[in-house]
């Protein structure tokens, strides 16, 4: 969904902004520290009521305020989000009616992030690319949260069994198991091939001498059943007290020439391969509805050839983007393709 209108209030050092952004690029601009990269965490914070950067919510809430407020007006539908954050609680609303799961709220902003963390999906645990890819399939396949709620009651209710040594009880759970894993895989799998199809044109450019390909990994042993993989391990899971097979533990494995990415690659090939990857997942969300893409300080990511690319990848797929620069000749759109947007101080004004 796009965003027609956007307010913001006490949000980090953003007092009161309140925007009415373009359907396409939104070009915010404006000096280090002025208030550019707190407007994007409020985007992220109105649709996942959490930050992109680690933070406790609390620090959030501007110094001397009681409680920040994000509020948004959605294109088409003209549905209507806010999140209020005070010291002591999270209140979310759509359309003027309180809203207790948070995958609802989700489910109205699919957005993604290209920041300097966008490397943290090479660098760092699987933990990281299973979210990155389940947020993606959140937003593509709407049975996809069923299942993996169905998978994450069942892994905790056996899980309990594990740890108590009741190997019968865990047994009782494991049909279930094997039932949502096997739907959980299928929807991963086929979002890593579309992720891997969308990815592939601008991999060719960035990174001509790499083959890199993307390999998702079950969770448990090749070429066996998931109950196959129980019988075989339980009394190493009794021994563990948890569930050592399933999604649980799966991985997106990211080789280039055959090797694992993070240790072929310069960093700046990382970082490359970190933004194709982001950007792939964007267009995957928008074909399957409309994304918001949300790019923290494109030119110091990205050599002004890749900066015009990545702009052009925007402009093809008409999703809405929101992407900060201190230097706005580094960030060149078409007349007419969107809006920019000047910040000082936290004070936002759009330049005609």
């Amino acid at each position: 969904m796009r965003l027609a209108e956007l307010r913001v209030e006490n949000f980090r050092n953003l007092a009161a902004v309140e925007l009415v952004p373009a359907a396409g690029i939104n070009v915010i601009f404006g000096s280090n520290a002025s208030g550019k990269t707190s407007l994007l965490e409020a985007i992220h914070f109105l649709a996942r009521v959490r930050s992109f950067r680690p933070t406790r919510p609390q620090q959030l809430i501007r110094h001397g305020s009681d409680a920040l407020t994000v509020r948004a007006v959605l294109a088409e539908s003209q549905t209507r989000l806010a999140v209020r954050r005070s010291h002591e609680r999270t209140e979310v609303r759509i359309d003027q009616q309180d809203v207790r799961s948070l995958s609802v709220l989700a489910r109205h902003l699919p957005l993604q992030v290209v920041n300097t963390e966008s490397q943290r999906l090479l660098l760092d645990g699987p933990q990281v690319r299973r979210s990155f890819l389940d947020w993606g399939v959140f937003h593509v396949e709407h049975s996809f949260y069923e299942h993996w709620r169905r998978y994450d009651r069942a892994l905790r209710q056996r899980n309990r069994a594990l740890r108590s040594g009741d190997a019968r009880l865990a047994r009782s759970w494991e049909p279930e198991l094997e039932s949502q894993a096997a739907a959980v895989t299928e929807q991963r799998r086929h979002y890593v091939a579309a992720l891997e199809a969308l990815a592939r044109p601008l991999l060719s450019r960035w990174l001509p001498s790499e083959a890199v390909s993307f390999e998702y990994r079950s969770g448990w042993p090749g070429g066996r059943s998931l109950q196959e993989a129980f019988d075989n391990g339980r009394s190493r899971e009794i021994d563990a007290g948890h569930t050592l097979y399933g999604p649980h533990r799966a991985d997106l494995l990211i080789r280039s020439n055959g090797y694992d990415a993070q240790h072929r690659l310069s960093r700046g090939q990382q970082k490359l391969l970190a933004i194709a990857l982001l950007l792939a997942a964007s267009q995957v969300m928008h074909e399957h509805g409309e994304a918001l893409l949300l790019i923290d300080d494109l030119p110091a990511e990205l050599d002004a050839q890749k900066c015009d690319e990545v702009i052009e990848v925007l402009l093809d797929t008409g999703a809405q983007a929101f992407v900060t620069t201190t230097d706005p000749a580094a960030v060149p759109i078409p007349s007419g393709s969107g809006k920019w947007f000047h910040v000082e101080h936290g004070q936002y004004r759009e330049v005609v």
